[in-house]
C-alpha cells in the first residue's frame, strides 16, 4: 500500500511543481498581454516550486490565470471543486491503475478539505489562490514526512 501512496504523491508533486524551462501556456501568455506584465518575471515567479504573494503583478496573474482556467469565480472567489477536477484530469493521472487512481483522489480530496479552511483575504484573490496552493503542497510534503 505504500507504494501506491508513494506513486499517488510523486504524481501529485509532479502536478503542483512547474520547471522553469516550461513555457507560459495559452491562458498565461494571455494574462501577461492583457495585464500588460513583464513576461520574463512573471516566468521566473512562475516557476518556482513555492510561488511568493508579495509581488502585485504576479497576485493579478495568479488570479487572471485562475479565472481564465475556471478555478476562480469572476468575482474571486476559489472554486475548490475545480482544482479537484483539474488534478485529477492530469495525463499523468488519468492513466494510472484505478487503485493507485482511488488513492491519488483520497490524497487530493484530504488535502483540499484542510486546504478550504484557510482563511483568505477578500481583497486579493491572486494572493488567496498562492496561499491555496502554498496550502496544498505542504499538505503533500506532510503527507510525504508521516511515511518515512
Amino acid at each position: 500500500m505504500k507504494v501506491v501512496i508513494y506513486l499517488a504523491l510523486f504524481l501529485t508533486a509532479v502536478a503542483c511543481n512547474e520547471t522553469p524551462a516550461k513555457p507560459l501556456d495559452k491562458e498565461k501568455e494571455e494574462c501577461v498581454v492583457e495585464l500588460g506584465l513583464n513576461r520574463d518575471e512573471i516566468i521566473k515567479l512562475d516557476a518556482l516550486e513555492l510561488p511568493i504573494d508579495t509581488n502585485a503583478d504576479y497576485n493579478r496573474f495568479v488570479a487572471c490565470d485562475s479565472k481564465k482556467k475556471g478555478l476562480m469565480t469572476a468575482n474571486g472567489e476559489i472554486l475548490y471543486s475545480a482544482i479537484k477536477k483539474l488534478l485529477l484530469e492530469l495525463p499523468d493521472v488519468k492513466t494510472l491503475p484505478k487503485l493507485v487512481h482511488s488513492v491519488y483522489a483520497r490524497i487530493i480530496s484530504d488535502a483540499l478539505k484542510r486546504c478550504e479552511t484557510l482563511p483568505l483575504s477578500e481583497k486579493d484573490p491572486g494572493k488567496n489562490m498562492i496561499h491555496v496552493f502554498t496550502c496544498m503542497f505542504k499538505e503533500m510534503d506532510n503527507i510525504k514526512e508521516s511515511m518515512v
